[in-house]
C-alpha cells in the first residue's frame, strides 16, 4: 500500500466518525454596562488623567537621568583637558582628541591651557 492511500483511508475514517452537533443558543439581548454615561466619562477623564501623570513622571526622570550624564561627560572631558589627553580651541565648545605621536607640539598646546570651561 502507498502512503497516498492509506492517507485518502484515514481521512474517510476521520470524517465518518459520529459528531455531536451542539448549536449555540442565539443572542437576544447585550447586557447593560453598569456604569452610567456621565460615571463612564468621569472615568474614562480620571484614566487620561493617571496616563498623563504617569507620563510626566517618566519625562522627568529622563531628564534627571540626562542632566546626570551631562555632569559625568563634562567630567570626563574636562579630566581629559587637565591631562593633557584632549584640547579645546578658544572660543570653541567642542573638544579634540590629542594624537599621542605628537599634536600637542604640532598646535603648541601646553597642558590645560588652550580654551576653559
Amino acid at each position: 500500500m502507498s502512503k497516498y492511500y492509506l492517507g485518502k483511508l484515514l481521512t474517510k475514517a476521520i470524517k465518518a466518525l459520529p459528531r455531536s452537533k451542539k448549536v449555540s443558543p442565539d443572542i437576544k439581548s447585550v447586557p447593560r454596562t453598569k456604569l452610567s454615561v456621565k460615571e463612564s466619562l468621569k472615568k474614562t477623564r480620571g484614566d487620561e488623567f493617571y496616563k498623563r501623570i504617569k507620563k510626566l513622571d517618566e519625562g522627568r526622570k529622563k531628564v534627571e537621568e540626562g542632566k546626570k550624564m551631562m555632569k559625568e561627560g563634562q567630567k570626563i572631558r574636562k579630566g581629559m583637558k587637565d591631562t593633557g589627553k584632549a584640547f579645546q580651541f578658544k572660543n570653541m565648545k567642542s573638544y579634540h582628541a590629542i594624537n599621542p605621536e605628537g599634536d600637542a607640539k604640532k598646535y603648541k598646546i601646553k597642558k590645560g591651557i588652550a580654551g576653559g570651561d
